[in-house]
C-alpha cells in the first residue's frame, strides 16, 4: 500500500510541477500571451474593463474613467468569436492569395459584394430606426440609465422598447430593469416621471411587473379628454379664472386645462391642419375676454367666413359687434396691422407717464386688446403682394403691417395688446419674419393635425405626443411640456348674445374697421342686449371708425340700404358725405358716415 501511494503522490508533485513551469513558460512569451489574449476577448493588458464573464453580460465599469465602449460588456465569448472570427478569414484570405490568386480575388469579390449588399440592407433598417433611437430611446437612456441600474454604453434598445403610431409618437413603451433591482417606491415614482417627459407621455399608467428576477415597467397613455364638450358646459367655469387667464378646455381625468397670459406667454399661436377646428378655437378664445370686457381685432384673409356671428345677427343683418374691429380685405389687414404700431406708442407713453420707480403700471393704457390673425398662411403671400404694389419711393422694403405685428409680438405684454396667430402651420415666413422672433413670442401653442415636422417647428425639443384624431382634440404646449385638451364646442348664436349681454367697451377713436353703425354710448354704458339697440338705437356716437370704403363696397358690406346705382346718385347731391380720398378711380368714404347718413334720410 506505501508503494502505490508514494507514487501517485510523486506523480501528482511532477504533475503541478511541470504544469507551473509550462505556465511560467507561457507567462514569460509575451507573443503567446498577447495571441491568447486577444483570441480570447480578453484586455490586452489582462485587467478586465467590465464585470462580464465568460457567460454573463457585463454591467458595471470597472476602469478608472467609470467608461467602457459597448464591446467590453458584451460576454468574452461574444468577443472570442469577434476576434478569432476576423483572425481566421483574414488568414484565410491570405492563404488563398498565395494558392490561387485569381480565383481567391474572384471569391473575395463575390463575397464582399453580397457582405455589402447585406449591410447596405442593415444600414437602411438602421437608419429607419435611428429615429427612433435618437428622438425617444437614447435621451430617456441618458436621462435613466443610472436611476435604472444600467450602465451608460449599452444601447439604450437593449432595456428600453417603445411601439410607434403611425405618427411617429410612442403609444407604448417598456422598461427593462436589471435583476435585483434596489429600489424603492419613491425611485419608482421618478422613474415613471421620468420616461413620461421624455417619451411624451402626459399623465401615464405605469403597470409593473415585479415578479421574478427581472422587474419590468410598462407605461401607456391615460384614457383621453371627454369626446365631446359643449360650450354650455364650460360657461360657468369662466368665472373661476383670474384675469388675463384662458380656459382652453377639459383635459385628462376631467381636469381643466388652462392658460396664463401673465405666466404663460402674453400670445397664443394656433397651429391646425384644414378642417381641424382652428376657428372654432379662436372664437372661444377670443369670446371670453370680450366677456371680461377686452376689445378685439379680427383679421380674416378668408373674407369674413371665418367668425360670421361677430358681423351678422339672427336675421342675417349685418351688425357688427361694437367692441370688435374686423377688417376682411388685404388692404383693410394691411391698414389694421399698421395702427397697431402707433396704438402701442400711444399705451406706452400712458404706460410710462404712470410708471412708478419700481416699473408699477397706474394708468390705465386701455382694455386689453386681442389680434385675431385668421389664417396667416394665406395672408401673408397677399399683404406682401399689396405693400409691392403700393409701396412709393422712400417707403421701407418691410411691409408696415408686419412691422406692427411685429412690435405687438415684442413689445404689447405690458401695454395689454395679445395676439392669437391661427395658421394651418406657423413657419417663420407665416408670420411675416424672416426668422422666428415673432412666432417664438408665442409661449402658448395650440396644435392639432401635425406631424414631426410641424411639432418640431412649434413645440421644437418637446417630446411629441400623438397626434388627437377627435374633432377638437388639440395639444396644449406650455411651459416645456405638453397637455391633451378637448375644446368647446362654440356657439355663435348664444357666444353673440353674451357679448352684447356683457360688459361692452367701445373701440378707440381712430382703430380701422370698426362697426359701420354709430354705436350709441347711452345702450353701451347701460349694457344694452340686443343688436337693435347697440346698431340702430339713438344717442351719441362714438365717432367714425377711420374704415373707408367704396360706393360698390358700402353696398355689399350692408352699410347702406340703397342700391349702388341709387347711392351713386345720391352722391352727387347736397348732404351727402364728403369724399375722403380715392382708390384709383373710385371714390372713398368714411364706412360709418355713409351708414349715419342713411339712417337719417329714412
Amino acid at each position: 500500500m506505501g508503494g502505490p501511494l508514494v507514487i501517485a503522490v510523486a506523480l501528482v508533485v511532477l504533475c503541478g510541477y511541470f504544469a507551473h513551469r509550462i505556465r511560467a513558460t507561457i507567462l514569460a512569451s509575451v507573443f503567446i500571451v498577447a495571441t491568447w489574449r486577444w483570441l480570447t476577448g480578453s484586455p490586452m493588458d489582462g485587467v478586465p474593463h467590465t464585470d462580464a464573464g465568460w457567460l454573463r453580460r457585463g454591467h458595471r465599469c470597472l476602469t478608472r474613467t467609470g467608461y467602457c465602449s459597448r464591446f467590453w460588456y458584451l460576454p468574452r465569448w461574444k468577443r472570442a468569436c469577434w476576434r478569432s472570427g476576423g483572425t481566421a478569414g483574414f488568414l484565410i484570405v491570405m492563404y488563398g492569395l498565395l494558392a490561387d490568386f485569381w480565383l481567391t480575388i474572384a471569391l473575395f469579390a463575390s463575397a464582399l459584394f453580397c457582405t455589402l449588399a447585406a449591410a447596405a440592407w442593415l444600414l437602411w433598417l438602421r437608419f429607419t430606426r435611428r429615429r427612433q433611437q435618437k428622438t425617444w430611446l437614447y435621451p430617456l437612456h441618458l436621462a435613466a440609465h443610472e436611476l435604472a441600474g444600467h450602465p451608460k454604453a449599452i444601447p439604450a434598445s437593449s432595456w428600453i422598447t417603445a411601439e410607434l403610431d403611425g405618427a411617429g409618437a410612442v403609444r407604448e413603451a417598456q422598461l427593462a430593469l436589471p435583476q435585483g433591482w434596489p429600489a424603492d417606491a419613491r425611485d419608482e415614482q421618478r422613474l415613471v416621471s421620468i420616461a413620461a417627459a421624455k417619451l411624451g407621455i402626459e399623465s401615464p399608467q405605469p403597470s409593473w411587473r415585479r415578479a421574478g428576477p427581472a422587474p419590468l415597467l410598462t407605461l401607456t397613455h391615460s384614457p383621453p379628454p371627454p369626446g365631446h364638450v359643449k360650450m354650455a358646459d364650460l360657461l360657468g367655469e369662466l368665472d373661476s379664472c383670474r384675469d388675463g387667464e384662458l380656459l382652453i378646455g377639459v383635459g385628462k381625468n376631467d381636469t381643466l386645462i388652462k392658460a396664463s397670459l401673465r405666466t404663460d406667454s402674453p400670445h397664443v399661436a394656433i397651429s391646425m391642419g384644414t378642417g381641424a377646428g382652428k376657428s372654432n378655437l379662436a372664437a372661444w378664445l377670443l369670446f371670453q375676454m370680450l366677456l371680461r370686457g377686452s376689445i378685439g381685432m379680427v383679421l380674416d384673409a378668408k373674407r369674413r367666413l371665418s367668425y360670421p356671428w361677430m358681423l351678422k345677427d339672427g336675421d342675417r343683418n349685418i351688425v357688427q359687434l361694437p367692441n370688435v374691429a374686423y377688417a376682411w380685405t388685404t388692404p383693410q389687414i394691411h391698414q389694421s396691422m399698421s395702427w397697431l404700431s402707433s396704438e402701442l406708442d400711444r399705451r406706452g407713453d400712458v404706460a410710462f407717464a404712470g410708471m412708478d420707480t419700481g416699473g408699477q403700471v397706474h394708468a390705465n393704457v386701455g382694455s386689453r386688446l386681442f389680434i385675431l390673425a385668421e389664417e396667416l398662411n394665406l395672408a401673408v403671400p397677399r399683404l406682401k403682394a399689396y405693400w409691392s404694389q403700393v409701396r412709393e419711393d422712400g417707403d421701407p422694403a418691410k411691409s408696415p403691417a408686419f412691422t406692427g405685428l411685429g412690435d405687438t409680438a415684442f413689445a404689447g405684454r405690458q401695454v395689454n395688446k395679445h395676439l392669437i396667430l391661427v395658421g394651418q402651420m406657423l413657419t417663420a415666413e407665416a408670420t411675416g419674419s424672416r426668422d422666428s422672433s415673432v412666432k417664438e413670442q408665442c409661449g402658448v401653442k395650440l396644435m392639432a393635425r401635425y406631424g414631426p415636422k410641424g411639432w418640431r417647428i412649434m413645440a421644437e425639443d418637446i417630446p411629441m405626443p400623438p397626434p388627437p384624431t377627435a374633432l377638437g382634440r388639440i395639444q396644449v404646449v406650455t411651459g416645456g411640456q405638453a397637455r391633451e385638451a378637448q375644446v368647446p364646442e362654440f356657439d355663435p348664436w348664444e357666444g353673440r348674445r353674451r357679448v352684447l349681454a356683457g360688459d361692452v367697451t367701445p373701440l378707440p377713436a381712430g382703430m380701422p374697421c370698426g362697426p359701420l353703425l354709430p354705436v350709441p354710448a347711452l345702450a353701451m354704458s347701460a349694457g344694452a342686449g340686443s343688436d337693435q339697440q347697440l346698431s340702430h338705437g339713438t344717442g351719441a356716437g362714438v365717432g367714425h371708425n377711420g374704415m373707408r370704403v367704396t360706393i360698390a363696397e358700402a353696398v355689399d358690406l350692408g352699410a347702406v340700404s340703397c342700391s349702388k346705382a341709387a347711392l351713386r346718385k345720391a352722391s352727387q347731391r347736397p348732404g351727402f358725405p364728403p369724399r375722403r380720398g380715392w382708390r384709383g378711380q373710385a371714390a372713398e368714404y368714411y364706412a360709418d358716415e355713409l351708414a349715419a347718413w342713411d339712417a337719417a334720410r329714412r
